[in-house]
């Protein structure tokens, strides 16, 4: 249950993270050389759906089986 909720949090952030990629392309006045619309374009997103799995796993702690 706690890989599944996991799994549902990470991609759930997916289209937040694009959104906030775009956003931030649009105000960085929509730049074309390559390490900068590659850290916007793919960084951002990126680490939005690492932050999501991150946060899923964490806040799931009570459908973790502890085994004594």
């Amino acid at each position: 249950m706690r890989m599944l909720r996991t799994l549902i949090i990470g991609a759930m952030m997916v289209l937040p993270g694009m959104f906030l990629g775009y956003l931030v392309w649009i105000l960085a006045g929509n730049p074309n050389t390559e390490p900068m619309e590659t850290l916007i374009c793919n960084g951002i997103p990126l680490l939005s759906i690492g932050l999501g799995l991150f946060f899923g796993w964490k806040s799931g702690e009570e459908y973790s089986v502890k085994l004594e």
